[in-house]
């Protein structure tokens, strides 16, 4: 396979948390609706699997609704607040599940980061009107690492009673997240971003939100989000995040030290190169810049010596520049040539010596070869 390095794309699937899918395909395939006694055993499943979930990031499972994704969730917490006709405060860097969906929403602030990629609470404060209903802010951003001062957000915005919501789709069970810590009122995360599967996810969603229905029909997630549920997925994501959640600490020291490693050599052995974000980041995240170096040929050298990064998000494979890239104000010489490299912790040294030695070699011949 290679040396797979686009993690904050997607992860593989944990074996385990594949047989436990497996079991609910083949065996506990019931409907959790129904009556009889194998559907209510399900149904007892889940209810568990909200509840290791909740344990995680310190609610109550009551407070945690399935979804399919990080995209589904942000969208549910935007399409609320814009329903209730209230002004909404966000950040240039979101990502696009934010960004697109309030494109057209005039009652809206975009507060942009500083050069580090960090955003300032004092600028949220100031964006704050009479009328503000929603803060939305990423708990870490999904192309540069940088973990944002959330919990200073929060705090912040406890004194005005506005709701805060995170996306913590690149951070959760790579940081322990405490909601109450934090003070958020909603939280988004994706299963697939930590070895569970596609197409499931969960929001918090705290009791004093008071957020409507997102979809309605049958009743299911207390008659908030109908359709009968994606068990096999559930079920994987709460074994995902188990598993994640026991091994956080661990991999935390692992990946920060392979991350050292790496943007120390790399800052050092290759001339005209900068690392993108601030020194608050994923422990799993690394951005570089090359100068006078195309990104796409770049990326396209290292994968035929089997190295397996990116230009950044895969939701916007096809632009041409990296919007966050453009909002920390990346020098236009320096901004084609950037990579975006997100490891593993199954990541061993010898791996991480070999991707910085093709890593210079191929940044030597491109810029030779211009």
């Amino acid at each position: 396979m290679g040396i797979y390095l686009d993690n904050a794309a997607t992860t593989y699937v944990y074996p385990e948390v594949v047989e436990i899918m497996k079991q609910y395909h083949k065996n506990n395939f019931y409907n959790p609706s129904a009556g009889y006694t194998n559907s209510r055993r399900v149904k007892e499943d889940i209810s568990a699997a909200r509840k290791t979930i909740a344990n995680i990031i310190n609610a109550e499972p009551e407070e945690i609704f399935f979804t399919s994704g990080g995209t589904e969730s942000d969208n549910w917490v935007c399409n609320d607040a814009m329903r209730k006709r209230g002004h909404i405060i966000t950040t240039t860097i979101e990502h696009k599940a934010v960004l697109a969906t309030l494109e057209n929403y005039g009652r809206k602030t975009l507060v942009p980061p500083d050069e580090k990629g960090y955003v300032s609470p004092v600028k949220i404060r100031s964006a704050i009107r009479n009328d503000t209903v929603l803060v939305s802010v990423m708990t870490a951003n999904n192309e540069i690492g940088t973990i944002q001062p959330v919990k200073k957000i929060g705090e912040m915005l406890v004194e005005y009673g506005i709701l805060f919501h995170t996306d913590a789709v690149q951070a959760f069970s790579h940081i322990p997240i405490d909601v109450k810590e934090i003070h958020a009122d909603m939280l988004s995360a994706s299963a697939h971003k930590f070895h569970g599967p596609k197409g499931c996810g969960f929001l918090y969603l705290s009791k004093d939100a008071h957020v409507d229905p997102f979809i309605r029909g049958g009743g299911q997630e207390s008659g908030k989000r109908a359709g009968t549920e994606n068990v096999a997925g559930i079920m994987g994501m709460a074994y995902a995040a188990e598993i994640s959640a026991n091994r956080m600490k661990s991999e935390m020291e692992w990946l920060n030290k392979i991350k050292s490693y790496m943007t120390d050599r790399i800052l050092k052995e290759i001339e005209d190169v900068r690392i993108n974000g601030g020194e608050e980041r994923l422990p799993n995240n690394m951005n570089f810049s090359f100068k006078d170096v195309d990104g796409s040929a770049l990326l396209v050298m290292l994968e035929i010596e089997g190295i397996y990064g990116s230009g950044g998000s895969a939701c916007n494979t096809g632009n041409k520049a990296s919007y966050v890239l453009e909002e920390i104000k990346v020098p236009e010489d320096y901004i084609g040539g950037s990579v975006r490299l997100t490891t593993d912790s199954s990541m061993t040294m010898r791996e991480a010596e070999y991707v910085v030695y093709k890593l210079k070699k191929c940044v030597d011949y491109l810029r030779k070869n211009k």
